[in-house]
């Protein structure tokens, strides 16, 4: 029998009540029967295997044990094998590692071989030698862009892993990098050099952020990304052009300078140590930036759609604080966050560039109900403490309805919103960071931003519920948007 790490888990970062020992006792044993029988892909075309995300976000946000066998019973008839054609006796090892990466019929053999590594070494030391150190990410092994890859699913994988404690799932994620092809390597080329804790910079580059004395915030280097003549989209719009071929269209023309260029003005230390301090601020705004990504580049007069791969960008930022737990050297942590911008600016640009409308994202309603749901009117005592007729928390609605939502993203947008409402929903407007280009507090970055306050978070969740629906209470489940909402093409269909 092949050696297994623990299949217990922990609670999650949204940690909702609702869960008793069968719901743990549940997720821990199908989480255990998802990770050893089922690929990592549940079809030839590479489209991921979502059933433990699924799992664990329902979980974290409440669900019984119930639920978590309806949501395995769904969709485990859907999955591939875990060999599906691959070679179960092969051996990999540390020596023959690199002849094996980017093949998915060998995902089995590296979930094998991430199980005996973490074993021995632990999560940690796994993750410097196979993830972050310069063995690694020399051309053609390239193993931190293999782990960006795929629409960020190895590290939204290893980032569940991290967040629930469980080193099994670290595993799965790193296996699961391991048979992805790099993503935009020419974007994450200085982590091979020696001084790879200075991560995207380029020579030139450094020289420039050299005169600088702190790093821009997240919304001015958006605003660049805006105004850059060189990120123009790549025309003409073709609606029906795969992700894969619009990044090869895109990856030309001095757009990779471009991008290391304005990425790497979001840093300003001078070392790792320095540059780990600005870690937690740079959450927030990535936490900012994403939800109106998301939420804020539709069109007014238009029904709201919402971007499938922009919702992958805010449900990987969720990651972000376990992974960092699970990493423990300064400049490892830092190559993270520096490879995640990037990949986040790509998927923008493959987005066609929308931009941002704070005021579209602030229309949505602040107090969301389910269809058909009025106010209650209640009939309080004569002891009561305030109004309860005026006391609605639309939270409570979203989260015991979305559990049941079938699609395992709306579970995840949903429990992202939720964490950082939880953390900058008291913001008040102004407060983002970023959102003024002078000291003053003049000038806006970007038009109406000034007016973004911490309801952002429940507006944005309420329309992802109105969009994607709410199935239980009679909605037909909605849809993500795939078009290229940044492209005015993609607008010529009706609504």
């Amino acid at each position: 029998m092949k050696l297994k790490l623990p299949i217990t888990i922990k609670p999650g970062l949204v940690n909702i009540p609702g869960r008793g020992p069968k719901a743990r006792e549940s997720a821990e044993s199908l989480l255990d029967q998802d990770r050893w029988k089922h690929h990592c892909f549940f079809n030839t075309k590479g489209f991921h295997n979502h059933l433990s995300h699924h799992l664990l976000a329902a979980y974290d946000l409440g669900a019984p044990a119930s639920v978590l066998r309806a949501i395995y019973d769904t969709e485990s008839p859907a999955q591939q094998p875990i060999d599906c054609g691959g070679d179960d006796t092969l051996d990999i090892t540390p020596d023959n590692l690199r002849e094996y990466v980017g093949q998915e019929r060998y995902y089995h053999a590296f979930l094998t071989f991430f199980t005996e590594q973490i074993k021995e070494l632990g999560v940690s030391e796994t993750l410097e030698r196979y993830i972050f150190s310069t063995t690694v990410n020399v051309k053609g092994f390239e193993m931190l862009s293999r782990f960006m890859s795929g629409a960020y699913h190895p590290w939204i994988q290893t980032g569940y892993g991290a967040e629930f404690g469980s080193d099994a799932m670290v595993a799965q994620g790193l296996a699961q990098a391991a048979i992805h092809s790099p993503m935009t390597p020419e974007l994450l080329v200085d982590f091979a050099a020696p001084d790879a804790a200075e991560g995207l910079l380029s020579t030139s580059t450094r020289a420039e952020k050299g005169n600088l004395s702190e790093g821009k915030p997240l919304l001015h280097i958006l605003r660049d990304v805006y105004d850059s003549e060189i990120l123009k989209p790549v025309m003409p719009y073709d609606p029906d052009a795969l992700l894969n071929e619009r990044r090869e269209a895109l990856m030309k023309h001095g757009r990779p300078d471009e991008i290391r260029r304005l990425c790497a003005t979001w840093w300003s230390g001078m070392s790792p140590q320095e540059e780990a301090a600005e870690i937690e601020q740079k959450i927030e705004e990535l936490f900012w930036v994403t939800t109106l990504l998301l939420s804020g580049s539709g069109k007014r007069g238009r029904k709201p759609r919402l971007d499938f791969f922009l919702m992958h960008t805010m449900n990987a930022t969720l990651f972000i604080p376990s992974l960092l737990k699970i990493i423990p050297s300064d400049a490892s942590k830092v190559k993270l966050v520096k490879a995640f911008l990037p990949v986040t600016v790509v998927f923008i640009l493959l987005r066609g560039r929308p931009r941002i409308d704070p005021g579209l994202a602030m229309s949505y309603n602040e107090a969301p109900r389910p269809p058909n749901v009025s106010a209650p009117t209640l009939r309080p005592g004569r002891s009561v403490i305030g109004d309860p007729n005026q006391s609605y928390n639309p939270w409570f609605n979203i989260l015991t309805s979305v559990i049941h939502a079938p699609d395992a993203h709306t579970l995840k947008a949903i429990r992202a919103l939720c964490y950082a409402a939880q953390h900058y929903g008291d913001k008040k407007a102004g407060d983002i960071p970023g959102c003024f280009m002078d000291e003053a507090r003049e000038k806006e970055t970007l038009p109406g931003i000034a007016e973004v306050d911490g309801t952002l978070f429940v507006r944005a969740a309420g329309v992802v519920m109105d969009t994607l629906g709410w199935v239980t209470h009679g909605d037909e489940p909605g849809k993500w948007d795939f078009s290229g909402l940044g492209w005015e093409e993609a607008w010529n269909n009706e609504d």
